[in-house]
């Protein structure tokens, strides 16, 4: 067959250039002709090509074909890489160029980037409200005058088996009586030491000693005065004199508070002791003579005491003619005539009693400086408890002010003019998260921390910046000039603001109702010296609105447009550009 030959001629050709396998034989021919594909070419029957075995074997000698995928697969493998690094490639490129865009600018670029950007306009609301001016200033707390109790001893106590209990050499804090911010009142213990009470007294004179039985002084007269005011003294001593009645009102002072009273010691009641064995021997000498001068025997003994028997006896001798002439020669120290003995005795008996009564006197109850204080001002307010129970005392056990709190405020003095008294006041403590509200009660001259010409302290700060009239510490609102501002409270200051540092507002109408406000820099005046503002629309035109400015406050200006309709709240007014 003619199609037959012509394939049979193709495999010869096909068998004579490739002497081994050939892998492209396998793979399948894309786009051959009619006439280059024996494989698939059909008779006009449309019946397909077949070759016999023996055909086959005639056309093809014994040549077997095999697949070799290796080769095949290396192919492809080959063909990845390249299309792999062709896309990395054009990505590196691309990255190239976009970041070469970026850093390279063309002239006209950077001329343009150059150019000062266009002109904005900066617009504020209009606002219908009430104007009010607000002063914020700062001040301070401060307790008042401050006071403090240091025992430094601990004094004696008469026992219940009448005895005397020592005083304690170590002064050591037992009992805490009060808490802070407690209102210390007079009379009423507030620590113990050594489990002896620490109590306050209202006087102006600060305790400065021991006051003691058979003293006198102002500080004993504001004793009594202190004891009178509590009911435990009704007189009976010169005023200022620590005698039998003051004793008595102090005795009954601390049986009131639950105390023993203290006492003088052992010394003073040894010294009274001695005086009385002095006394009674003053006394029996002056009965013995008595008796010698009257003829009578003293207990069938002579005088053991005084004057010798003998003279006492009158003998005629030692200077003098007959007993009881009445006429001392004084021939003899210590001798003279019975009467002489006599009248000297009696001299020293009235001695020995008033040495008697000044030792009584200086025994017995008094009021030790470690355990009362004076305090101007009661009740007064309990600051600070230093000590812990268990410590030794080394320094003060309780603290207090009087007076309570004060508010002192370091007004600008050009604020000055705005601040009046009965203005409203609102107190910030940012540190506590507090607040309380006030009114002003005054403001004072200027201050000029640090300056004594011209300069005063305020009230409640007397402490502060100064000491003993020489600096000390920082100054007043950081040494800059300033009205000391007093303020009230409404109701009572809560003890927590006690020395913080606050925020004062002042508050204060300065229009009786709601006004059209603008800010003061949206005013402008033309050269016909009409007041405008600038209304930008809601289309960015503007348009010149006359007005008549009105009371200013806080930056804000009251403002009656010439035309109502022309100038509404929301609109918003040129300020600047």
């Amino acid at each position: 067959m003619k199609t037959s030959a012509g394939h049979g001629q193709r495999d010869a050709e096909s068998r004579r250039e490739v002497p081994g396998p050939r892998p492209e034989l396998d793979a399948p021919v894309v786009g051959s002709s009619d006439s280059e594909q024996p494989f698939t070419e059909t008779s006009d029957s449309e019946q397909p090509f077949t070759e016999t075995p023996d055909e086959a074997t005639e056309s093809f000698p014994a040549v077997e074909h095999t697949a070799t995928p290796a080769p095949t697969r290396s192919r492809l493998a080959r063909r990845r890489r390249l299309v792999i690094g062709v896309a990395g490639a054009a990505a590196l490129l691309s990255i190239g160029g976009l970041a070469g865009s970026m850093l390279v600018k063309s002239p006209a670029q950077l001329a343009a980037d150059a150019r000062a950007p266009r002109a904005s306009v900066l617009t504020a609301p209009v606002v219908y409200q009430k104007l009010a001016n607000t002063v914020v200033l700062r001040g301070d707390f401060s307790s008042g005058e401050p006071f403090s109790v240091t025992p430094a001893s601990v004094a004696a106590t008469a026992s219940h088996f009448g005895g005397i209990n020592p005083a304690g050499s170590a002064v050591i804090l037992t009992r805490t009586l009060v808490h802070l911010g407690d209102k210390a009142r007079a009379a009423q213990p507030l620590v113990e030491v050594s489990d002896r009470p620490v109590y306050v007294l209202p006087g102006a004179i600060p305790g400065y000693r021991d006051m003691l039985p058979g003293e006198s002084g102002r500080d004993i007269a504001q004793l009594q005065t202190a004891l009178g005011g509590l009911g435990l003294y009704q007189g009976g001593d010169a005023t200022g004199y620590f005698g039998a009645a003051t004793k008595a009102a102090v005795s009954r002072l601390y049986r009131q508070m639950g105390y023993p009273a203290p006492i003088t010691g052992k010394e003073t009641q040894q010294a009274v002791q001695q005086a009385r064995t002095a006394v009674d021997e003053a006394q029996q000498q002056v009965r013995r003579l008595q008796d010698a001068t009257s003829g009578k025997p003293a207990g069938g003994a002579a005088p053991a005491a005084g004057p010798s028997a003998s003279a006492a006896a009158g003998d005629g001798k030692s200077g003098g003619s007959a007993a009881g002439d009445g006429k001392d020669d004084g021939s003899a120290a210590g001798g003279g005539t019975p009467r002489q003995q006599l009248a000297r005795a009696e001299q020293q008996a009235v001695q020995a009693q008033q040495a008697l009564d000044l030792a009584e006197a200086q025994d017995g109850v008094f009021v030790p400086a470690s355990e009362m204080a004076f305090v101007p001002t009661l009740p007064a307010r309990v600051t600070a408890l230093p000590a812990k129970i268990g410590d030794k005392v080394s320094g003060p056990v309780v603290s207090l002010a009087t007076g309570g709190l004060h508010l002192t405020g370091y007004l600008d003095p050009t604020r000055g003019p705005l601040v009046k008294s009965g203005m409203k006041v609102e107190i910030t403590a940012e540190s506590l998260g507090l607040s309380s509200e006030g009114r002003v009660r005054s403001v004072g001259s200027l201050v000029t921390p640090g300056d004594k010409a011209n300069g005063t302290t305020p009230k409640g700060a007397a402490d502060a910046g100064s000491q003993n009239g020489q600096p000390s510490g920082p100054l007043l609102n950081g040494g800059v000039p300033f009205l000391p501002l007093e303020v009230l409270p409404s109701g009572t200051w809560n003890t927590r603001f006690d020395g913080q540092n606050v925020r004062i507002t002042i508050t204060a109408a300065a229009t009786d109702k709601a006004v059209l406000t603008v800010p003061e820099a949206a005013i402008t005046s033309g050269a016909d010296t009409r007041t405008i503002v600038t209304v930008v629309r809601a289309d960015g035109t503007r348009h010149e609105v006359p007005v008549t400015a009105g009371v200013s406050a806080n930056g804000l200006v009251e403002v009656t447009p010439s035309d109502p309709a022309a100038l509404r709240a929301g609109d918003r007014v040129v300020i600047g550009q």
